[in-house]
């Protein structure tokens, strides 16, 4: 969200807490630490003498700071903070949602802010609010405010339930049972164009080729991210109030050749759970994980598990001749199961 004002007070104090956080940065650096204690033990004082303008609140925010990038090199490079970037907590600012202000703690003392609430961002104006990142770009003054949402309760009626069926794979991200398909076609091309140059980057190794090698791999993270997000949305917002999903571990699957390896390395299966389950405690609906053993050879008409049943995408029951796609046969056993394993839950709670 952009503030709105005056906000040459917030670029000084901008300048002051990158200053303060390369302090305590240089420190861990030397003597290899990334302990908060100990970075406050050696560079609080040092600090206050050498930048007495920001406030004591702010020193300990640009500390803490410094101690999570020494912690995410290892102590192993010096982390440089170029970004004019505060980091603020419950004590350092204040979010008035109603009044459309914030108050924020700077060099020049306690000042407040008009703000731009966007559309999307009024649904969060019910949460607590716990932190903000203060970020000046372009002459902009832009705040990322984060907030925590009350849970809202699921109330599941077993009776009239509606479950999917979620089967997650690499060819089709995700297959559900509803017969609706999200394809990987997109992902994978663009997942072989960062390989591709990261392995390019990989054989040159000088340290601007690693450099640029990080920038790549941050920006194929990124991307994945928002990929796994567009999908988890457009799941929560079907018309069923419970999702059920494999319980799926990578330390099962065996070694299967180079290609598949590095297929199944950048198969990111965990994350969009973890998207899909946080999307739907959100709106009040729930997410349930079942075994995954034999959905995939499992007839979802007649109940058959026989390894012969599949072949590749293909699904043909060798009992009753039920043909089917592979991938949407596992999602309906899938669903099957979650109902199952929702009823086995309601069971258990009321006893």
């Amino acid at each position: 969200m952009k503030l709105i004002g005056d906000i040459d007070p917030l670029i000084k104090t901008a300048i002051l807490y990158r200053q303060a956080c390369q302090l305590a940065l240089n420190y861990g650096f030397r003597n290899k630490t990334y302990n908060r204690k100990k970075l406050n033990a050696a560079t609080y004082r040092l600090t206050r003498e050498q930048i007495p303008q920001l406030p004591s609140s702010l020193v300990q925010c640009a500390r803490d700071q410094a101690a999570e990038l020494l912690k995410r090199e290892r102590c192993r490079t010096l982390p440089t903070k170029k970004r004019l970037q505060i980091r603020y907590d419950k004590r350092t600012f204040k979010f008035y949602a109603e009044q459309q202000y914030v108050s924020l703690s700077t060099a020049a003392g306690r000042l407040n802010f008009k703000i731009n609430i966007y559309d999307y961002c009024k649904q969060y104006q019910t949460g607590i609010y716990t932190n903000a990142q203060l970020i000046i770009k372009n002459g902009k003054a832009l705040l990322n405010i984060q907030c925590r949402m009350p849970d809202v309760q699921s109330v599941v009626n077993l009776d009239s339930v509606r479950v999917l069926g979620i089967d997650r794979g690499i060819m089709n991200i995700v297959t559900c049972s509803d017969n609706s398909f999200v394809n990987s076609r997109r992902l994978r091309a663009a997942k072989g164009r960062y390989q591709y140059l990261k392995a390019k980057l990989q054989s040159i190794g000088t340290a601007s080729a690693k450099r640029k090698l990080k920038k790549l791999s941050g920006a194929e993270r990124r991307f994945t991210l928002d990929v796994n997000h567009v999908i988890a949305k457009k799941l929560v917002r079907k018309p069923y109030e419970v999702y059920a999903v494999e319980a799926l571990r990578a330390s099962s699957w065996k070694a299967r050749g180079r290609r598949l390896n590095r297929m199944l390395g950048g198969w990111s299966y965990g994350e969009l759970l973890t998207l899909l389950t946080y999307k739907s405690e959100n709106v009040g609906k729930r997410v349930v994980r079942v075994n995954p053993s034999y959905t995939s050879q499992r007839c979802s008409m007649c109940g058959h598990t026989d390894r012969g049943n599949r072949k590749g995408l293909e699904f043909k029951c060798k009992r009753c001749g039920f043909e089917l796609n592979a991938d949407l046969n596992a999602a309906r056993n899938i669903g099957q199961l979650g109902r199952s394993e929702l009823i086995r839950l309601s069971s258990t709670s009321q006893s």
